[in-house]
């Protein structure tokens, strides 16, 4: 792929933000939904202490995961509506042969002040594109379609603060127990399946994970 053929990842979809714009307004919800323990969430043992004076909700992801990229859409729009209410954090993840390349990718762009950027990039890149989200080069022509160094994006992937931070994701996911993709983890106490105990269904995560948020 060449480096003037990203530009057509980076064009707005009308249909998913037509799809979006009719959408009622995702969380904020008046009145807690009643849920129950395995059901609707999992208790994680022992609780993962968070810090801040706000309910923390955590989005443990993987860059491949196709039913992550269906939830990226609406986490977006749901954060934007409640980034005042709540501390949300992007905890990306790898499995199996994956490399972590990927995740350096957004962790050097987090560094450089384009994270979120980068993220909405790198899955577009793959699922609407079929780039190689695990060459450097490739995510390197991504980093400077966001607008960013591409060789000081470079230098980033492989330093030590992003190594770093690969490494604090990997003892979070570990410490949430999350074995998979999305899974909201709320207050470091609380596991909220996307599939599992959502159904597929954004709305009723987020009505979930407000209520847990409560607790």
């Amino acid at each position: 792929m060449t480096k003037g053929s990203f530009s057509a990842i980076f064009r707005h979809s009308l249909p998913i933000l037509l799809l979006i714009a009719l959408i009622a307004p995702l969380g904020s919800n008046s009145q807690a939904m009643s849920i129950e323990e395995n059901v609707h969430y999992e208790v994680i043992v022992p609780p993962v202490p968070q810090p801040g004076d706000k309910p923390t909700i955590v989005e443990v992801f993987n860059f491949k995961c196709p039913h992550c990229f269906t939830l990226h859409h609406f986490m977006d729009k749901w954060s934007i509506i409640n980034h005042s209410r709540y501390n949300i954090q992007s905890l990306p993840i790898f499995w199996g042969r994956q490399t972590d390349m990927p995740i350096r990718a957004y962790f050097a762009a987090e560094f450089l002040g384009k994270g979120p950027e980068m993220k909405d990039a790198i899955f577009k890149a793959h699922f609407d594109h079929s780039v190689n989200i695990e060459n450097s080069d490739e995510l390197g022509f991504l980093a400077e379609e966001i607008g960013l160094d591409p060789e000081k994006f470079k230098n980033y992937l492989e330093s030590f603060g992003v190594s770093a931070k690969i490494a604090q994701a990997n003892k979070q996911q570990r410490g949430f127990v999350v074995n998979s993709t999305p899974t909201l983890v709320v207050n470091g106490k609380y596991r909220v399946s996307f599939g599992k105990h959502a159904e597929g269904n954004a709305e009723k995560l987020f009505e979930i994970v407000e209520t847990l948020a409560t607790q």
